[in-house]
């Protein structure tokens, strides 16, 4: 089964059905549930969202749209060793660097988010949810 780590900023567009983004990412998870396609993230990206549609919304939305999310998703670890290789690397932003190494150390080739400037640093390959469907259908 193919593993894709999903950043929150593209989780977001989804649940704030943010205009001219949220299709590209339901497009892609509706296909994941019809394929051999596993999505991921970090607990860093659920508490996140967890966050910021508490302060956009309110507490209970927040809930309900985190049980959504763990419904197509499935939540990687983040342990010591990602917390150090984050805190050492040379990414500008901890946050980014511990979501990339939590994607690193948990098998992933491939990281989908809107925010491709913020990787420059990683190993990965960085798509926005566009360019990977680009490339599946290329395939």
């Amino acid at each position: 089964m193919k593993k894709i780590f999903i950043d929150s900023d593209v989780l977001l567009d989804l649940l704030l059905d943010r205009e001219s983004f949220s299709q590209d990412i339901a497009t892609l998870i509706e296909g994941s549930i019809n394929s051999e396609i596993q999505l991921c993230t970090s607990p860093i990206s659920i508490a996140n969202i967890h966050y910021i549609i508490g302060r956009l919304e309110n507490k209970n939305k927040a809930d309900l749209n985190i049980n959504k999310i763990l419904k197509i998703v499935s939540i990687e670890k983040v342990d010591q060793l990602i917390i150090d290789k984050a805190a050492n690397s040379k990414f500008k932003d901890f946050e980014d660097a511990v979501q990339n190494f939590c994607a690193i150390e948990s098998g992933h080739e491939i990281m989908i988010t809107r925010n491709t400037k913020d990787y420059k640093e990683s190993e990965l390959s960085i798509l926005t949810p566009r360019e990977y469907l680009a490339k599946i259908r290329n395939e």
